[in-house]
């Protein structure tokens, strides 16, 4: 099979197609050529040249690819007028200008990172002579010819911000001259910025071609007089390679990403007990009875808490029990809750449409039929939450549950009908009775749920690795298809993205064809895009963290927990399937993403917040503070904390996290936690007294997490770690030691060995 190019004008974005040209680019040629200082840069990049170029209003850098295309790149602008530049600092990889203008004095940082010869860095800040506010300002890069036209230059945008996710942007000129950027703006710099003027950072990065980047948030706050601010802190990776290929652009996306992180600032974390909040967690889903309610003798979780006035749902229960039954796998003892839950599945089965349902089959709705929203449908399928709910079954299935295996095999032919029906394109809601389309589309023009083809081919997947029938693997096939030619456009919902790329790995494992492996590192580069790389510190998000937070839909103004607890799951997962064959960018960004997920997540329960950053008055249920299930959504730092309501349905995030970052076995004493992920782990007992653990670490080896040696009872035994990959040298130094724990900080990629002894105490 040929891989699929740039020609789809459904989901690919031509420069030609975008709005008119805005009131910074008119005249912009003229600016440029009538320039009042010119000069060559103090440093240099691999691909092109770089001069700096002083105008009325503006300073300039013009960086000129080695194809001849151009970029004209505003590093500072004063809307009166630029009096006078000065080079005060000149370094080997950086240069520092300060610059008077008519608002006050600016300093230009401007450096080449160090290790990379690609990225581009300049941050921009203001000392304003008298109190001002924002009204307008302009974009900070302008795409040019070789002559400085902006109005000749055509080519593709793949990527922008969407809501407050990370402030990046990915594009390629390909007339008349070939040149790709990836721009990224730091908006943790910008915090100080955001609390002056009571403003948002929400959309705004983006392409109004020819002009992209960022662009200040006006304001009716004035930004205060005498104190330096920071106005921009922008990275820009820079090729002249313009992707052929969406597979392509997805792997120069996910390296130039990597590339950047790798430069920025970064939050330190914090340990938390995951362990006890799972335990208390656990306790609150079984006894609650906010969490829950017993219909017909058998238990039911709500999606929220106190939410009873719809059926219960099955989704609901399934997001719950699968991990649930691995987390009692890791404790080593069944919980009651797992085997309360099981007895419920069945009664989500319908003999008539012969599928399992979404909601529990009689139940009734409590609100007015006026007041219900558009899924208050007992006849109407949502096409996520059902393949999403026969996934679950599927793992059911694979942990030898024959019940749950029953129910998914029972509810196939259904599945298969549908899609079938719908050419494997799903719609967003369809009638279960006839399988009519009840509405097709996320947005008009945009498509209905994408990325569920993905979630098909998981089941479908599943259901052959169960059976080994090759109608499965033949349905799985035809589905994988559908995800072709979409490009960044393909995320639905993140969850679902990231199952997605796990399913299209296997894939590839199975046939052999490597378009399938293509097709999961571009669902990766799709979920990766929708990451919030920066910490929110203005309002509310003083007392929270957002640091490399996913956001749960393409569009979603807030981090949620129940997607983000699957998503992590699913990476590890990732990992463990692919091996050696994943590329260094989504190991250095999986593992990362799990490391300040576990610093963070703890914010989504209220406990952890203050009062008042939480909303009194949710969509859904009621808020109970002290009741430790998470919130849904946690939002930037204007907005309260969950809006949307405290979902029950979230409520495995913290036996999630226990479950993948600690390492306990029944017969050792000592138990393991890791930030970064666990590919492998092996121990061998030398006697009673004796043994070892040897784990390897998922990252890469210029990265850097936590590892922690723990006892499992009050007191560490006697115990070293080792560089396994590094015989004889000595046992690592602790970098902080109680009686009850060891803590080091460790390489990414590194193979570790922990060594115990229980005749002595450490």
């Amino acid at each position: 099979m040929s891989d699929t190019s740039y020609n789809s004008p459904t989901y690919w974005q031509d420069s030609t197609q975008l709005k008119e040209i805005s009131q910074w680019v008119t005249g912009l040629d003229e600016q440029l050529k009538q320039t009042t200082e010119r000069a060559e840069a103090p440093l240099q990049l691999s691909h092109g040249t770089l001069q700096s170029n002083r105008t009325a209003n503006s300073f300039w850098l013009i960086y000129q690819f080695d194809t001849g295309c151009k970029l004209a790149i505003r590093t500072c602008f004063d809307p009166q007028f630029i009096e006078k530049v000065w080079l005060v600092r000149k370094q080997k990889n950086a240069v520092e200008y300060e610059i008077q203008g008519a608002l006050g004095l600016y300093q230009v940082r401007i450096e080449r990172p160090q290790g990379t010869d690609s990225l581009l860095h300049y941050t921009t800040s203001l000392k304003p002579e008298k109190p001002f506010s924002v009204q307008a300002f302009p974009r900070d890069v302008y795409l040019l010819d070789k002559h400085h036209n902006p109005e000749t230059p055509k080519g593709m945008v793949y990527v922008t911000q969407s809501g407050p996710t990370a402030g990046l942007l990915y594009l390629s000129v390909n007339q008349p001259q070939p040149g790709t950027l990836f721009y990224f703006q730091n908006l943790t710099a910008l915090n100080d910025y955001c609390e002056a003027t009571q403003t948002d950072l929400a959309d705004t990065v983006g392409v109004q071609w020819p002009e992209a980047g960022f662009a200040l948030p006006p304001s009716e706050q004035a930004l205060p007089a005498g104190k330096a601010i920071v106005l921009s802190d922008a990275y820009l990776y820079l090729s002249d390679q313009v992707p052929r290929t969406e597979f392509e652009a997805a792997d120069q996306f996910l390296e130039a990403l990597a590339c950047v992180y790798q430069n920025l600032p970064k939050p330190q974390t914090a340990y938390f007990d995951w362990p006890k909040m799972a335990e208390r967690t656990v306790e609150a889903l079984s006894t609650s009875t906010h969490c829950g309610r017993t219909l017909n003798r058998k238990y039911y979780l709500n999606a929220y808490v106190d939410a009873s006035q719809k059926p219960p749902e099955s989704m609901v229960q399934l997001a719950i029990l699968v991990p649930l039954w691995e987390y009692q796998e890791w404790l080593a003892k069944p919980l009651d809750l797992v085997g309360q839950m099981h007895k419920n599945l069945s009664s989500f089965y319908d003999d008539t449409y012969e599928t399992i349902m979404r909601w529990l089959p009689g139940g009734t709705f409590k609100e007015k039929k006026e007041d219900r929203n558009e899924e208050q449908d007992p006849n109407k399928i949502d096409s996520w939450y059902l393949l999403h709910t026969l996934m679950n079954l599927g793992r059911l299935a694979d942990k030898g549950d024959t019940e749950a295996k029953e129910l998914l095999f029972r509810s196939l032919e259904f599945v298969i009908k549908a899609a079938h029906e719908f050419n494997y394109d799903w719609p967003v809601f369809y009638d279960v009775r006839t399988l009519a389309v009840v509405k097709a589309e996320t947005e008009q023009g945009k498509g209905g749920e994408l990325d569920v083809a993905g979630l098909y081919t998981h089941v479908m997947v599943q259901a052959y690795d169960l059976t080994k029938e090759p109608r499965y693997l033949k349905e799985a096939v035809a589905s994988a298809e559908r995800l072709r030619g979409k490009g960044f456009e393909l995320l639905y919902q993140s969850n679902i993205t990231i199952m997605s790329a796990l399913t299209l790995a296997k894939l590839w494992k199975i046939t052999g064809n490597r378009l399938y492996f293509d097709q999961s590192r571009l669902s990766i580069a799709n979920v990766l895009a929708k990451m919030w790389i920066w910490e929110c510190r203005f309002g509310a998000g003083a007392t929270r963290s957002t640091f490399l937070g996913m956001a749960p839909l393409k569009n979603a103004p807030y981090l949620a927990a129940y997607e983000e607890a699957e998503i992590v799951a699913t990476q590890l997962n990732y990992l463990k399937e692919v091996g050696p064959d994943v590329p260094a960018p989504i190991r250095l960004l999986f593992a990362e993403y799990m490391k300040y997920l576990l610093h963070r997540a703890k914010y989504y329960f209220p406990e952890e917040l203050p009062t008042d950053t939480i909303c009194e008055q949710p969509r859904e249920g009621r808020i109970i503070r002290e009741l430790p299930i998470p919130l849904e959504d946690i939002p930037t730092g204007w907005t309260q904390a969950g809006e949307v309501g405290q979902e029950v349905y979230g409520g495995a995030l913290a036996a999630i996290l226990t479950t993948y970052a600690y390492k306990r076995f029944e017969k050792i004493p000592v138990m393991l936690f890791s930030e970064y992920p666990i590919y492998h782990s092996e121990y061998e007992l030398i006697n009673q007294r004796q043994g070892y653990l040897v784990i390897r670490l998922a990252g890469t080896s210029d990265s850097v997490c936590r590892v922690r040696l723990m006892a499992k009872n009050r007191t560490l035994p006697a115990v070293q770690l080792y560089d396994e990959d590094e015989p004889g040298s000595p046992p690592l130094k602790p970098v902080e030691q109680t009686k009850s724990f060891l803590e080091f900080r460790v390489r990414g990629n590194q193979r570790l060995r922990a060594e115990w002894n229980s005749a002595s105490k450490t």
